[in-house]
């Protein structure tokens, strides 16, 4: 995109009499273009990187948002789960993506009680964010593997790439879930049903903000 014109100049190009010139009108059209694009989805657009019947005790879809609940056939061992959004993008190569504003909240560690037949189990659950990858098509634009912490929503990622073209904007989220028990535990207990206000997942909407090249 050319240089933007400040505004004093461009007004001087039509005042009462002027004839503005071809190039004049370039320079007002290229400085009055708003170079903020966005591109978003609602959390109805989340996936998961498996059967949901398998691996979630809960999902529900509303008001924009997808809540979930993972599920986990044993506890004492560490789960990896991955989510995911994909984001059209009629937008030009000279767009750079600037930001991905995601609007996640994930549980917090946390220790909390649960019922084994008579037994009473201390759980102890430690939940982390892995990485967040962004894709342009099959192609990787970033992917954040460290210092992630999500303790606000929207969560900002900054980005700054540009695509000779963009294809398509898909967002990958790995998690991980650490979930230990004090004593072993029966194949009975289902830790996703009586910890599901532990273990609530939500995923609103992704909004990613694209600047044009000046």
């Amino acid at each position: 995109m050319s240089k933007k014109t400040d505004k004093d100049t461009l007004k001087g190009y039509f005042r009462s009499g002027s004839r503005p010139t071809q190039k004049q009108f370039q320079e007002l059209i290229d400085s009055c273009y708003n170079g903020a694009l966005t591109s978003a989805v609602s959390g109805y657009q989340l996936l998961t990187d498996s059967d949901s019947s398998n691996t979630m005790s809960l999902i529900k879809r509303e008001s924009g948002k997808t809540h979930l609940v993972p599920q986990f056939v044993r506890i004492n061992v560490i789960h990896r789960r991955m989510y995911h959004y994909a984001l059209p993008c009629i937008i030009g190569p000279e767009c750079m993506l600037d930001t991905i504003a995601l609007d996640i909240s994930l549980p917090t560690n946390a220790s909390y009680k649960v019922k084994d037949g008579k037994k009473e189990v201390n759980i102890t659950q430690s939940i982390s964010l892995d990485g967040i990858r962004v894709l342009n098509g099959s192609e990787e634009i970033i992917a954040a593997t460290t210092g992630i912490i999500i303790d606000k929503s929207p969560y900002e990622l900054s980005v700054k790439k540009k695509a000779t073209e963009w294809l398509g904007i898909g967002i990958d989220i790995a998690v991980s879930y650490d979930i230990k028990s004090d004593i072993a535990v029966s194949d009975q207990l289902n830790i996703s049903i009586q910890g599901q206000n532990m273990l609530l997942h939500t995923f609103g909407g992704v909004v990613c903000n694209f600047t044009a090249d000046e």
